[in-house]
């Protein structure tokens, strides 16, 4: 890509009819990778391996990624220990209990 300046960027390639845009993601490491962005949704929970990041408009019709998140893949968050587990039962299983 021209210009990269070695910086994270990304080139719109084509609106698809879902929403999303194809693009192709340019890293500073000069790697590129073909990827689909779309609009943040209220209350959609990302996907292991998807990514919410904040872009920059450049003059020349790309976008430069100024800050990200990637939501981790692997196990799902634990929620509850042995401890918190041991503390509902006393809580809420004894006579008296909140419940």
């Amino acid at each position: 890509m021209k210009s990269c300046d070695n910086k994270d960027i990304i080139r719109p390639i084509q609106p698809m009819p879902d929403g999303r845009t194809l693009v192709e993601r340019h890293r500073p490491g000069h790697t590129t990778e073909l990827a689909y962005v779309e609009p943040p949704q209220d209350g959609k929970v990302l996907a292991p391996g998807e990514e919410i990041a904040t872009t920059r408009a450049r003059g020349d019709g790309t976008h430069e990624i100024v800050d990200s998140y990637v939501r981790p893949g692997g196990k799902p968050a634990q929620v509850a220990t042995e401890e918190y587990r041991n503390g509902w039962q006393r809580t809420f299983s004894s006579r008296g209990g909140s419940a």
